[in-house]
């Protein structure tokens, strides 16, 4: 039964932050709220505009301080509940700092999935000759993770290597802090 519930919670937490981290790239993309494919989301994330009235958005709008105090937040209560859901305490400053790492680890997991997502969404493109309203949404996502990407990679004319960089940067990247904080957390206690 325990691991059941834990189960449910560890799906429930991870649906809340994939759904503030789509918010938060949808704010980052400069998304349109009253598009009709993207409302939704928006809608469903109306939770980041009230922690928008207490914390600001910078860069023009396009960067939400609130959606990243959420998704911490949410980080915590998935460290601390899974604590509790396996009768194991866990102290404020172990907690604070795995939550952090944790964070940056999912988000550049999420970044490296989007990276993937608008690789597979390219070659469906080229491949069918079809566009969907999806198939936008997705590419508009990724863009601004692929525009620095881009400035740095040759231009091979129809080849575009920025995915493949980037998805290579943020899985190396995610190695390196996955690896230091490894070895930070145990003089943490």
């Amino acid at each position: 039964m325990n691991n059941m519930l834990l189960q449910i919670f560890d799906l429930v937490t991870t649906f809340a932050m994939l759904l503030v981290f789509i918010r938060f790239m949808l704010q980052f993309a400069d998304m349109d709220a009253s598009d009709p494919m993207i409302s939704p989301a928006y809608k469903a994330t109306h939770i980041v505009d009230v922690f928008g009235r207490i914390f600001p958005t910078v860069a023009q709008g396009r960067i939400s301080i609130a959606a990243i105090v959420l998704m911490f937040l949410i980080r915590l209560i998935d460290i601390s509940g899974k604590a509790a859901l396996t009768h194991k305490g866990i102290a404020p400053v172990p907690l604070f700092f795995t939550g952090s790492v944790s964070l940056v680890l999912d988000f550049l997991r999420m970044c490296r999935y989007l990276v993937i997502g608008s690789i597979i969404v390219s070659w469906i493109v080229v491949f069918t000759q079809s566009s969907h309203p999806i198939i936008g949404i997705i590419m508009r996502l990724a863009e601004p993770i692929l525009a620095p990407f881009r400035r740095i990679t040759p231009n091979l004319g129809m080849l575009d290597l920025s995915p493949m960089v980037a998805f290579f940067a943020f899985y190396l990247l995610e190695i390196m802090i996955g690896a230091l904080a490894s070895n930070f957390m145990p003089m943490l206690g």
